[in-house]
């Protein structure tokens, strides 16, 4: 049975707003928080209060600039740190290009960072569109 799940997409550019379209056109409930460019108004969350209840939250590629949230698409990028603090360990962490820093920051939360871009086939797939935008 199918189970809508509730996915918070913290930052990040268009790629992060075309996956936020692709999550509720597939009924799954969605949240951005530093990321106001792109998506439905209605989305987009003022603080972090609640990113604690996702199931799965959806950090940008790459995930920082230094210590702060890669969050172009956004009037603010808050520090990782604030982003970090707002989510719990038993949620699904998902983030672009982790450094060793954030990997460092996230466990001393307890949290679990998965790097998606660490697949192959997902850094081949980035990397057409980006050698065709050069």
């Amino acid at each position: 049975m199918y189970k809508p799940l509730n996915f918070w997409l913290i930052g990040g550019d268009h790629r992060q707003a075309a996956l936020a379209h692709a999550l509720a056109e597939d009924g799954h409930s969605v949240h951005t928080y530093a990321l106001e460019e792109g998506v439905d108004p209605a989305w987009v969350q003022s603080s972090l209060t609640g990113a604690e209840t996702a199931h799965c939250v959806i950090l940008p590629l790459p995930a920082a600039n230094g210590e702060l949230l890669n969050a172009p698409l956004s009037t603010h990028c808050p520090p990782l740190s604030q982003v970090l603090d707002a989510l719990s360990p038993q949620q699904l962490i998902c983030a672009g290009m982790v450094t060793p820093a954030l990997t460092q920051a996230a466990a001393n939360r307890s949290l679990t960072l998965t790097d998606y871009f660490a697949r192959e086939e997902l850094a081949v797939a980035n990397a057409v569109p980006v050698s065709l935008a050069v």
